[in-house]
């Protein structure tokens, strides 16, 4: 059972204030919004709900829950061997350097240079937190940012991204589920129009967002 102290700090770490920039990567986003893929809430919402489902945000619910279970840095390693693209290594290895410089600093946590996922699943262990929680709050944060940068970027506004959002809690929750006791063969993504759009980021004329 979570409790409130565990809930701050939850709060704290995957809120949009925590210091990992996850403001500056679209995960793809832009380009499928300059490709004109994703236009509107219409067809912002069914991406999103792929990528949570399919792609990086069960991908990365399995890689917490495996380092918060296991040897962590074993988890690390199958981590960046995961990254289908240059852009999807910067992400979570730049975020992940970045949280774990401030958990070590303010929480005495873990200081390694590893995928976001996995420190956070490390953190987390080394601070008691319950896992259940550090993994809905972790996939909440993820669709959260995403449902921000596409408010600017579709753009279709804050109150539509926050309806989006709200829609994606039963997502989040039986993904965080299923992480619980998902093993290594568990693991794999199916989200080829979304790695592909972190492909074309790469070469993007105009960009504003890192990937």
């Amino acid at each position: 059972m979570a409790t409130s102290t565990d809930i701050l700090t939850l709060s704290q770490w995957f809120g949009a204030n925590f210091p990992v920039g996850s403001f500056a990567y679209s995960h793809g986003l832009e380009a499928m919004c300059e490709a004109g893929k994703v236009s509107d809430a219409k067809t912002f919402s069914p991406w999103l709900f792929d990528v949570l489902q399919r792609g990086a945000g069960r991908q990365d619910a399995i890689l917490l829950a495996l380092a918060y279970r296991g040897d962590a840095s074993e988890v690390a390693e199958l981590a960046i061997a995961l990254g289908s693209s240059r852009e999807r290594h910067l992400e979570t290895t730049a975020q992940g350097r970045a949280f774990s410089n401030v958990v070590s600093d303010v929480w005495d946590g873990p200081k390694e240079a590893w995928p976001l996922p996995v420190i956070a699943g490390a953190a987390a262990k080394a601070e008691r937190l319950p896992l259940a929680e550090t993994l809905t709050f972790y996939l909440q944060a993820f669709a959260g940012n995403l449902c921000t940068i596409a408010a600017r970027c579709v753009p279709i506004g804050q109150t539509e991204a926050q309806r989006v959002l709200r829609s994606a809690a039963p997502v989040i929750e039986a993904i965080a589920a299923e992480a619980m006791t998902a093993s290594e063969d568990d693991l794999g993504s199916a989200v080829m129009a979304a790695d592909i759009a972190a492909i074309a980021h790469e070469t993007q004329t105009t960009r504003i967002y890192r990937t």
